[in-house]
């Protein structure tokens, strides 16, 4: 009945298929190209307030209990605190077809990732960099934080982490510093939330801070953490944790990262995976999957995930390789407890789309029926050598690419294309998409919407 309930709700907000977009009311293009007939998926505008353009992914979405799909994301509220922006971190939830309301969760002016999951409790946490400044004059935020919920509008931040020395190793180049819980991913495992971070020390210089950044994770909450280092840069000037995957595989955690070492926010080179040992203890070593020499420029990250029949999948835009933007695949198909812990077990890149400019912002899912990836990935332009802001409203698409009996296939999401799109399954099988409308649209540009497959 509840299914039937849901389909119905969802008709209701969405117009019964059509697009929600009041400015473009058959969803047509300009050039009178694809539409949603196109597409088997319905739209929603969850939020007409824009974000701006980040290398850092500013939204997140989680589906929790009763495919209840939770959705986290950042917006300039229009005020400044002196003469910086300031951003609400909002919540909203759809439920049974219903779009909740939108739930301030905090104020903050520095946007440094976001990432959400559903608790024991059936309620929604959100990760962020929070907290104070810690007397610095440009990190107003600089501690990692989570913001529980304990019913609709109540969110509790929690400082999670404040100093690099909470996951003290013993290593002063390490140990040192400030600014911890950037772009940081979470999860939930039993009753404890887990929370990977990237600790950027004292936020500033490039060999000292972020070429010897360090990739961390805090265990417990929502009043006791404990700490430890998955992946430590100060010797080594590695750059770990640039953009962070967390993800569970069966009952134990595993970690998506790549090497960032210019910035708090730039692009990406490589592939690093590591994962926690079967005692629920120590993790793994740093298992270099792809080079920066192979994969030199990542944009939002690579994205993981798990099936227990597949194994492990990753999915990476080799953005500008010799061949052009490339969207790659890697997988790990053996699932065991201890599986996927050296380069070797790792599968060659397998291109799943590399014609003009796209496959950028990959997110991967896994179909939990037939064990086949299914990736969203946002097409700006049928020629190459676009960048970022100058995409072809024209042209651009947000597609899916499912790889079927080995052949990669593809559907339409948008015809009017989808800014870093988090992809998941729902207990029905049916797809769902959160993104944000291109910096190059022609109207509506960085709306949060949400596509529901039909």
């Amino acid at each position: 009945m509840r299914r039937h309930v849901w389909a119905l709700g969802l008709a209701l907000a969405l117009g019964c298929g059509k697009d929600s977009n009041p400015d473009n009311p058959d969803a047509g293009r300009p050039d009178g190209g694809p539409g949603p007939s196109d597409s088997p998926f319905t739209r929603l505008e969850v939020d007409s307030d824009p974000s701006e353009f980040n290398p850092i992914s500013n939204i997140a979405m989680a589906v929790g209990p009763e495919d209840r799909i939770g959705m986290a994301y950042f917006v300039n509220n229009g005020t400044m605190t002196g003469s910086v922006v300031n951003y609400d971190l909002r919540y909203r939830e759809f439920n049974a077809g219903v779009l909740g309301p939108a739930e301030k969760i905090v104020t903050v002016q520095r946007v440094y990732g976001v990432s959400i999951a559903f608790g024991p409790d059936g309620q929604p946490a959100v990760a962020y960099l929070g907290g104070g400044s810690d007397d610095s004059t440009f990190w107003l935020q600089s501690d990692v934080a989570v913001s529980y919920r304990s019913s609709a509008g109540a969110w509790t931040q929690r400082v999670v982490g404040t100093r690099s020395n909470a996951a003290a190793i013993g290593n002063p180049l390490s140990d040192v510093g400030f600014l911890i819980g950037l772009n940081p991913s979470m999860v939930f495992s039993g009753g404890q939330a887990l929370v990977a971070y990237r600790d950027g020390h004292n936020g500033n210089f490039g060999r000292q801070d972020w070429e010897s950044a360090d990739l961390e994770l805090a265990s417990g909450g929502p009043a006791s953490w404990t700490f430890r280092m998955l992946a430590s840069s100060g010797d080594t000037k590695a750059g770990y944790g640039g953009h962070i995957g967390l993800i569970m595989a069966g009952a134990q955690p595993a970690v998506v990262h790549d090497l960032v070492k210019e910035a708090a926010q730039a692009t990406g080179g490589g592939i690093v995976f590591q994962r926690r040992n079967a005692d629920g203890a120590a993790w793994t070593a740093p298992v270099l999957v792809a080079t920066p020499e192979s994969v030199g420029n990542t944009q939002l990250g690579p994205s993981i995930a798990y099936d227990s029949v597949a194994g492990f999948g990753i999915a990476v835009q080799n953005r500008g390789s010799s061949r052009g933007d490339v969207l790659q695949y890697y997988d790990c198909p053996s699932p065991s407890a201890t599986s996927c812990a050296t380069t070797g077990e790792w599968s060659t890149p397998d291109p799943v789309f590399g014609r003009g400019t796209g496959g950028w912002y990959p997110s991967l899912a896994f179909d939990a029926a037939n064990h086949e990836p299914h990736i969203a990935h946002y097409v700006c332009s049928s020629e190459t050598g676009r960048n970022d802001t100058s995409c072809n409203p024209n042209e651009d698409q947000l597609i899916i690419s499912a790889r079927i009996a080995g052949n990669w296939r593809e559907t339409l999401v948008d015809a009017n294309g989808g800014w870093s799109p988090k992809l998941a399954f729902l207990s029905t099988g049916k797809r769902v998409v959160l993104y944000r409308t291109p910096v190059a649209a022609l109207t509506k540009k960085g709306v949060l919407n949400l596509a529901v497959e039909q």
